[in-house]
């Protein structure tokens, strides 16, 4: 009895081939179904991951030109004395051919920057040498400074300019800010009337003020005030509102060039008597990780350019904010 009981029980705990059969189809789907959530988790996190350096990047620009716009310096003495000037940049070089995409907006002006200090300034030497400059000097730490910003292509790590096919650097689209110390705006800049011409021999040293990468357009929009001439007869002139966008010339209504001077506003060969502007709306189109790649072995010859449209649907993200300037008194 007990022998015919073993062999029983032992005939129980045996598998048969088709419930082995089924039991590795059940495994074998689920491990299916456990790769493909796996995969879409890593699809999901690089996206997210990608989007949040697109958006940091976008967001450290935006909130730095917003700073330096809300404590820009727009009015003093001097009927003709330039206080802004705003392009399209179209110096933008070594950008890899079939992809010369940008059209950013350079900006000169003046602003009372919070890094205006020359301890935490542009300038390595004024930093090295702040406590001599200070001390022969009480009046070295201004209040205005000279703010430019413009974009370029190029290695900043390396410092090194970009050359097509050239495999020892590696460029990418950068926001480049240079805060001219209070001391040299004062003697060379401020107070003449061609703030592009007396800013130039600054010019060099912007290669050395990275802020921020993969940024391929910087737009902006101006809204202004000025005086109508045709509009009232009385004492008090009338003011009627504008736009100007400085943007790619095939926008609508853009312009290429901007410039605001003591009491008027140039757009490209227009005076605008009386102006001030109101607000200021910044665009700026961030690449993605993807984007990047792209564009760098389109550089090497790795990859054809592709059509502009696709491009900045699939491999950019644009940010925008409206920033309310100070009013003179």
């Amino acid at each position: 009895m007990h022998a015919k009981t073993h062999q029983r029980s032992g005939r129980r705990g045996a598998f048969t081939l088709v419930e082995l059969i089924t039991a590795m189809a059940i495994t074998a789907i689920l491990v299916v179904v456990i790769m493909q959530l796996t995969n879409q988790g890593i699809g999901l996190w690089k996206a997210i991951r990608e989007d949040t350096s697109t958006a940091s990047s976008a967001r450290m620009a935006l909130q730095t030109i917003s700073r330096d716009l809300e404590s820009i310096q727009l009015r003093g003495s001097g009927k003709n004395v330039q206080w802004l000037y705003a392009e399209v940049d179209s110096a933008i070089r070594g950008v890899p051919k079939g992809l010369s995409i940008p059209k950013s907006a350079r900006m000169i002006f003046f602003a009372c920057v919070p890094d205006r200090n020359p301890a935490v300034g542009s300038s390595s030497s004024l930093r090295s040498n702040y406590r001599n400059l200070l001390a022969a000097n009480p009046d070295t730490q201004g209040e205005v400074s000279a703010v430019s910003y413009r974009l370029k292509f190029r290695d900043h790590i390396l410092n090194l300019p970009s050359r097509n096919g050239d495999t020892s650097s590696f460029p990418l689209f950068a926001l480049y800010r240079q805060v001219v110390s209070p001391r040299n705006t004062y003697d060379n800049i401020l107070g003449t009337n061609n703030l592009q011409s007396s800013y130039s021999q600054y010019e060099p040293a912007e290669d050395k003020n990275f802020l921020c990468e993969n940024i391929v357009e910087m737009n902006i929009i101006f809204n202004i005030e000025y005086a109508d001439q045709g509009g009232s007869s009385s004492d008090q002139p009338t003011y009627s509102s504008i736009s100007v966008p400085v943007l790619s010339s095939a926008a609508r209504g853009a312009k290429r060039r901007f410039q605001l001077y003591g009491e008027y506003a140039d757009t490209e060969g227009n005076r605008l008597e009386s102006a001030r502007i109101v607000s200021a709306e910044l665009s700026i189109t961030s690449l993605t990780e993807e984007g990047v790649a792209l564009i760098e072995q389109v550089r090497l010859g790795q990859r054809r350019p592709p059509a502009l449209e696709d491009f900045f649907s699939k491999y950019t993200q644009s940010y925008s904010r409206s920033v309310p300037l100070p009013q003179p008194l």
